[in-house]
Parts: C-alpha cells; sequence; structure tokens
C-alpha cells in the first residue's frame, strides 16, 4: 500500500447542488493548518468496517451517523460494530477478527484501549487492509492514517478555559477522566496537568471509570464525600450526572455549588451549556472527524494521496458561541440513534 505525498490544502470534492456540505473544513493536516475536502465519489463500492467501543451515549451516536452518512455519499458498503463498553476488549478484538474472516477492504477503528488491538492492526497491515484510527487513538505505528484530534489539546482547552473563569483564584478541582486504559483519557491528563502545572489548582482525582452514568456517579458520589470542590471537570457523561446531582444539592458547607466543565462535549453536555447548567466544553467535531476516516480509507484503498493524520480544529461551546455553532460537525440529527448495521456480503 503505497502513500503520497497530500497537499495542505485539498479541494477536490465541490458540493452537489443542494447538498449540505461538511467541507473544505479547517483542520490540521499532518500537523499544518489547512483545509481538507473528501474524495467526490469512490471508485467502488469498497466493503468498510467500523469498530466503535459502544453505545452508550450520543457522543457515539453522532460518530455513527457520520459514518454512515458519508458512506452513502462516497458510494461505499458500510457495517458498523460497537463492542459495549470500555471494558469489553476482547469483544472489539473479535469483531475485528470478524471483519477480517469477512474480507472486508479496510477496517475503521475508535480503539476501546491504547494497546489493545496492535496485534490485529499489525496482522491487517501484513494483509495489506487498510486500518484507520479514529478518535480514540491506538499505539500502533502500522495504521494507515489516522482522523483524531488530540485529546491533550482538549484538555488543554477546558482547563485554560476554567483557569480563566476562576480568575486567578486558588480552586479545587474534581477531576472525572473516564476509562483508565483509553489512550484519549491519557491525553486529557497530559493536557489537564500541563495547564494546571503552574496554576493555584488543588486537583483532585476522582478516579477511572467507564463511561456509564452508573459509574460516574459512584465516583462523583464518593468524591464529594470527602471533598467540596470549586469546580468538577470531566467527561461528558460525568458532567452529566454531576448537573443532576447538584440540581438537587449544594454538596458544599458554604451553600456554593460547584461549576461544571466538560473536556468533550456531546448533546446533553450542548443542552446543558445551552440551560447554563454546564459553563462549557471544547468541541472535537466527532461526527467531521467520523466522515475524514472514511475518506482515508477510500483514499487508502484507491492509491490515491491521503494525510497520516487529520485533525479538525477544537471550538470552544459556551452560552454565547453556541448560537453560531454549526452542531451537525458534532451531533447526529435530532430523533436519529446509533445505526448499527452488519458489513454486507459481497
Amino acid at each position: 500500500m503505497k502513500r503520497f505525498l497530500i497537499p495542505v490544502l485539498l479541494l477536490t470534492a465541490p458540493a452537489c447542488a443542494g447538498e449540505s456540505a461538511w467541507f473544505p473544513m479547517a483542520a490540521q493536516i499532518d500537523g499544518k493548518p489547512g483545509r481538507y475536502a473528501p474524495l467526490p465519489q469512490a471508485a467502488r463500492p469498497w466493503r468498510i468496517c467500523a469498530l466503535l467501543p459502544h453505545a452508550r451515549d450520543k457522543y457515539w451516536w453522532g460518530v455513527s451517523w457520520g459514518l454512515s452518512d458519508e458512506a452513502a455519499r462516497l458510494g461505499v458498503r458500510l457495517g458498523v460494530y460497537q463492542a459495549g463498553g470500555y471494558e469489553f476488549q476482547s469483544a472489539q478484538r473479535r469483531q475485528f477478527a470478524d471483519c477480517v474472516a469477512q474480507r472486508a477492504d479496510a477496517v475503521i477503528v475508535g480503539a476501546i484501549s491504547a494497546h489493545g488491538l496492535n496485534d490485529d492492526i499489525d496482522a491487517a497491515a501484513r494483509h495489506r487492509i487498510p486500518v484507520i484510527d479514529l478518535i480514540n487513538g491506538v499505539s500502533s505505528a502500522a495504521v494507515t492514517a489516522r482522523s483524531l484530534l488530540s485529546f491533550t489539546d482538549m484538555a488543554s482547552a477546558a482547563s485554560r478555559y476554567l483557569l480563566a473563569d476562576a480568575g486567578g483564584k486558588p480552586v479545587k478541582v474534581l477531576w472525572l477522566p473516564g476509562p483508565k486504559d483509553a489512550t484519549w483519557v491519557r491525553d486529557a491528563e497530559l493536557g489537564m496537568r500541563r495547564t494546571f502545572a503552574d496554576a493555584p489548582v488543588d486537583v483532585i482525582h476522582g478516579g477511572y471509570g467507564p463511561t456509564d452514568a452508573s459509574s460516574q456517579m459512584s465516583l462523583l458520589r464518593a468524591a464529594l464525600a470527602h471533598h467540596q470542590p470549586d469546580y468538577v471537570l470531566g467527561n461528558a457523561v460525568a458532567v452529566e450526572v454531576a448537573s443532576k446531582l447538584f440540581a438537587y444539592r449544594t454538596d458544599r458547607t458554604d451553600g456554593k455549588r460547584s461549576r461544571i466543565i466538560a473536556y468533550y462535549a456531546t448533546e446533553p453536555v450542548v443542552n446543558l451549556i445551552r440551560d447554563g447548567r454546564v459553563l462549557a466544553a471544547p468541541s472535537d467535531a466527532a461526527v467531521l472527524q467520523a466522515r475524514v476516516a472514511l475518506d482515508l480509507a477510500v483514499r487508502a484503498l484507491e492509491s490515491k494521496a491521503y494525510a497520516r493524520r487529520v485533525a479538525p480544529v477544537i471550538d470552544m461551546l459556551t452560552m454565547e458561541t453556541l448560537a453560531g455553532y454549526d452542531l451537525t460537525r458534532l451531533l447526529a440529527p435530532p430523533g436519529q440513534r446509533f445505526i448499527q448495521q452488519a458489513l454486507p456480503v459481497r
């Protein structure tokens, strides 16, 4: 599989009449600012597998919709699978093996952990099956390309917003990162700690856990039993349950409520920002990352120029900025649930 150099400016796919195009998209392309646009159409109906970690929250609903919608635009056939949660690494490995056994032309992976699929990815590379690293990140050097935004930068953006909101005052921050072995959590912790390194911030680590409401609520309650944070900073599900909990009690002897910031945005978080119950969250344009991943897979299959890494720009969502933000970059349309479908047979 040959990789070609790609120009920073990619303008190969004009929008069709009446189409609400997502491109060209402002992005970092192999580390350089540019504008990304996909192919107008695939040369043939490639069969592509997409493996996602779960369907428990609307973040991945949007990703599945972005993949499905872009597959229809490009004219490729798509299978979408979800493992059931970050605790089910073995399930994602089985799904990867099934896709290879079904002779998928390419595999897109929203990985459960940084290292858990490395052997599978390496084996796919030896068989010249393109593998695209989507959103979460893997450590394998054998991936064909990556459509992902640095969660180090995401958490840094959220942390900088927190510092600006605190106005230089010493604060206690409860940190609820997410599942322990996920690359995006590791990167987010790096960004948070770098940003707070020289700031008057006391970080209270709330512990690791899957991003389901029950797990995050347990971690939140355990932390609040011993601490009174000024801010809760964490994953989208932790932020959502914190907003619900704080609506009914203060958890502080001084009568104040902790202020809440997410380090990435989902539909519930967007709604909470709109309602004033969450301060802010950076958008990683997850739907666009999914669209780009599919285009990268097709480009690799057709030996056309492709970037090694594409990342959309980070936008900070607040009550003030939401009105001007195109939510189709981040979320599925209203009423659209997770799309799970088997890879079409040959």
